[in-house]
């Protein structure tokens, strides 16, 4: 099922697409850094995620495989200007992360992503699309869902306009694969706040 920004998801599904994701990064190696209690790290990533689906669905896009295998969201790289950023932290629920994750996990995603965003400011041109999240659940991967939502969520952003399409990911084993969907590495680096290294990736639409 694909999601555009006119069509609404339910609170149930907004939550379930969260859901997913969390389950998808569950053993990411950065979310381990970020929350390091398993125990518990599948429930905070769901609700790290719910804004990120939120935010999504008004202003970029929504991908949801039709078993609730995998969840793609995408926005137009505006989302990351003032002051739509901060209107945008409130009205998705960004703004009560540090309540609803935990400060210390935030201070940590903060530290990191500052930079990131930073980087990505300093090389996206003024107007680009941002692949923000995709994940497939474990029992799910192996089937192509990532690259099916992947080349949909492309098409979409073509269609609409934009002619670049970014993203940044911490994964190293993602690299590759990113790479085999037409993704060139732009930058990388290790902030020191962090000590996890990412890769800025594009791709012209």
């Amino acid at each position: 099922m694909s999601t555009p920004a006119n069509r609404s998801l339910t609170v149930d599904q907004q939550k379930a697409a969260a859901t997913v994701l969390g389950y998808a990064f569950a053993q990411d190696s950065f979310m381990a850094y970020m929350l390091p209690d398993v125990l518990t790290r599948i429930q905070q990533l769901t609700k790290l995620f719910l804004p990120v689906i939120r935010c999504s669905q008004r202003y970029g896009g929504v991908d949801i495989t039709p078993d609730d295998g995998g969840v793609l969201a995408w926005v137009p790289g505006k989302i990351f200007a003032s002051p739509l950023k901060f209107l945008e932290r409130c009205r998705s629920g960004m703004l009560w992360l540090p309540w609803s994750v935990g400060r210390s996990a935030f201070q940590r995603l903060m530290v990191h992503d500052d930079v990131c965003e930073r980087a990505l400011i300093h090389h996206a041109p003024k107007d680009f699309a941002y692949l923000w999240a995709v994940g497939v659940r474990p029992d799910q991967a192996g089937k192509g869902l990532g690259k099916q939502m992947i080349q949909s969520a492309l098409n979409d952003m073509r269609q609409q306009g934009y002619t670049t399409c970014w993203l940044c990911t911490e994964n190293p084993h993602n690299v590759d694969l990113y790479e085999h969907l037409g993704f060139q590495q732009v930058h990388t680096e290790i902030p020191s706040g962090s000590k996890q290294q990412y890769w800025l990736m594009f791709q012209n639409l």
